[in-house]
C-alpha cells in the first residue's frame, strides 16, 4: 500500500532517481533480514522490502513507459513482465538450495549483495541523471505547456476521474483476486482430493508462473500490433475460464493443469497490455506523469489479492472451493465488455 508514496517520489524527482533509490533500499531490508533477531526487527525488515519493492515496480515502468514510444512500449514491458516471473521461478530454488548449504544469514547477505551489485551496475549503465523522455524525443502529441502545469494533485484526481483508467485498473483488481483465492486453494485441493505430494503439489503451481514467463513478452509483441484493450480482455476472459476448470476438477487432475496454466497466461497477457495501455491513456487523456497511473495500478494489485482471498476463503467454507473461486471469476467476464469499449 505504499505505492502512492512510490508514485509521489517519481514525480517529483525522476522514475529514474527512483528506481535506484528504491533498489538501494531493498538491499538494506534485504540485509536487515539477515541480521535480524527478534520478530519485530524481521516485521519492519519485511515491511521495508515491500515499500521498497513497489518503489521499485513503481519506478521501473514509469521509466520503460518514459523511454519506450508507443510502437514498441508493449514489447518492453512483456520483456520487464517476463523478468518479473523469471525471478518467481528462480528465486525460490536458488534461496532454498543456498539455505540449505549457507544458512539463514548468509543466505541473506547473499542475496542484499546481488541487489546492491544491481543497483551499481544499473548507476554505471544509466548514470545518475535521467534517460531522455521519449515524449521529448517524439512531441507524441503531449501538449508540454498543459504537462508542465500539471500539479500532481490535480493530475491524481484526474486519474480517478477517468473511467478508463478506472476499467484497466479494475482488471488489475479482478485478475488479482482470482490468483489470491486459487493460490490457497490449490494446496488444500491437491492434498484433500488428489493426495498431491509437497514436491508434486509445488510443481504443478509452478505451471502458472511458467505460463507467465512464457505468455508476458509474446503479449508485450502482439499489443503493439494490435489493440490493447482487446488484450486485456482476452485476459479476463482466459481468467474466468481459468475459475471455470478450478471448478471441473472433478473430471481429473488434466482440468486442475488447464486452470493452472490459463491462470499463468491470463497474468501475463494482463500485466503485459494493461501497463502499456494505462500509458497510452496517459498521453492520450493528458494526465501528467506516467508514475501515478502505474502507483493507481499497484494498489489495485495489492487490494486484488488481499479481497480475493477475503471474499473467496469465507464463500469456500461455506459452500465449497469451486463457488468460492466461481464467485471470484465471474466479475471478470462481467468486465470484459467494458474493456472492449476503450479504444
Amino acid at each position: 500500500m505504499s505505492a502512492p508514496f512510490a508514485g509521489v517520489l517519481c514525480s517529483k524527482f525522476s522514475p529514474h532517481v527512483a528506481l535506484i533509490s528504491s533498489i538501494l533500499g531493498l538491499g538494506v531490508a534485504t540485509f536487515v533480514f539477515a541480521e535480524a533477531k527478534t520478530f519485530w526487527q524481521l516485521l519492519i525488515a519485511r515491511g521495508a522490502q515491500g515499500a521498497a519493492s513497489a518503489a521499485v515496480l513503481c519506478g521501473g515502468l514509469s521509466l520503460i513507459a518514459e523511454t519506450h514510444p508507443q510502437n514498441v512500449r508493449g514489447k518492453a514491458m512483456g520483456y520487464a513482465q517476463s523478468g518479473l516471473a523469471a525471478g518467481m521461478l528462480m528465486g525460490p530454488l536458488i534461496g532454498g538450495l543456498l539455505f540449505e548449504r549457507l544458512g539463514r544469514k548468509n543466505t541473506f547477505r547473499f542475496a542484499a549483495g546481488m541487489v546492491l551489485a544491481n543497483a551499481i551496475a544499473m548507476i554505471m549503465l544509466m548514470g545518475v541523471a535521467p534517460p531522455e523522455s521519449s515524449r521529448d524525443k517524439e512531441n507524441d502529441n503531449i501538449n508540454k505547456k498543459v504537462e508542465a502545469d500539471l500539479s500532481l494533485a490535480k493530475s491524481s484526481k484526474q486519474l480517478l476521474r477517468n473511467f478508463d483508467i478506472l476499467a484497466v485498473t479494475a482488471s488489475t483488481f479482478v485478475i488479482h483476486a482470482v490468483v489470491g483465492v486459487i493460490k490457497p486453494l490449490s494446496q488444500v485441493v491437491l492434498d484433500k482430493e488428489f493426495g498431491a505430494t509437497m514436491v508434486k503439489r509445488s510443481f504443478i503451481i509452478s505451471i502458472a508462473t511458467l505460463a507467465f514467463f512464457i505468455a508476458a513478452p509474446i503479449a508485450g509483441i502482439l499489443s503493439d500490433r494490435m489493440q490493447r484493450s482487446h488484450l486485456v480482455a482476452l485476459s479476463l476472459v482466459l481468467m474466468s475460464c481459468s475459475s471455470a476448470f478450478f471448478a471441473l476438477r472433478h473430471l481429473g487432475l488434466w482440468a486442475f493443469y488447464v486452470s493452472v496454466a490459463l491462470l499463468g497466461v491470463a497474468m501475463g497477457v494482463q500485466k503485459s497490455s494493461s501497463q502499456s495501455l494505462l500509458a497510452d491513456l496517459v498521453d492520450k487523456h493528458e494526465l501528467g506523469e506516467y508514475s501515478m497511473v502505474y502507483a493507481l495500478s499497484d494498489v489495485a494489485d495489492s487490494l486484488g489479492l488481499i479481497v480475493g482471498p477475503l471474499v473467496g476463503l469465507a464463500l469456500s467454507q461455506i459452500y465449497g472451493p469451486s463457488v468460492g473461486v466461481l464467485s471470484i471469476g465471474i466479475p471478470c467476464l462481467l468486465l470484459t465488455p467494458v474493456m472492449l469499449r476503450i479504444s
